[in-house]
């Protein structure tokens, strides 16, 4: 009956908080530099029993956009973004410090979008699309409850929805963040 027990209880899932800095830009725009950001919100952790492997759903606030080189122009997009990863762990369970590689694909909702420049701002919410979606893929370490993240956002949907712009402009962004889980 306990050992019963135990198998049930590595099924539950495990939740966290996480979060971190994200440095995002448009990918396949000419002048576009990197701009930092806050990304975090909560996760999800479902162990697959017998396996190394985790399936991880988060629901997060991100900070995306691009500065532009060669003028203080920038723009600001805010995602409620949702990623669903695979995660996969080395070394034997319940080891202390657990090495990670993780992929998954992405779905963001653009919530809020600034352009900023010369000491003036502007809603620029009509010249982005409202989704957005795209693949992470990155690596990570669990100590204890504890984890630290490295990630890169590749977007797979053109971003800007005014066609007097380039088009097949995508979102990218750099992401080191920190967890923990309750």
């Amino acid at each position: 009956m306990l050992a019963g027990s135990a198998a049930h209880a590595q099924v539950l899932p495990k939740f966290g908080v996480k979060a971190g800095l994200n440095y995002a830009t448009f990918n396949n725009t000419d002048n576009a530099e990197y701009k930092p950001g806050f990304a975090g919100g909560v996760y999800a952790s479902f162990n697959i029993p017998a396996t190394p492997m985790t399936i991880q759903p988060e629901l997060l606030y991100a900070q995306y956009g691009s500065n532009f080189d060669d003028s203080d122009a920038s723009f600001s997009v805010d995602y409620v973004q949702i990623p669903v990863l695979a995660k996969f762990g080395f070394g034997a369970p319940g080891v202390p410090v657990r090495p990670e590689v993780f992929f998954g694909p992405y779905v963001s909702f653009e919530i809020n979008s600034d352009l900023e420049g010369q000491n003036v701002s502007a809603n620029a919410d009509d010249f982005f699309e409202d989704t957005d979606a795209g693949i992470v893929v990155g690596a990570g370490v669990k100590i204890s409850r504890l984890n630290v993240e490295f990630r890169y956002t590749a977007g797979l949907t053109n971003v800007v929805a005014n066609s007097n712009f380039e088009d097949n402009q995508k979102n990218g962004a750099f992401m080191l963040s920190a967890g923990i889980d309750f």
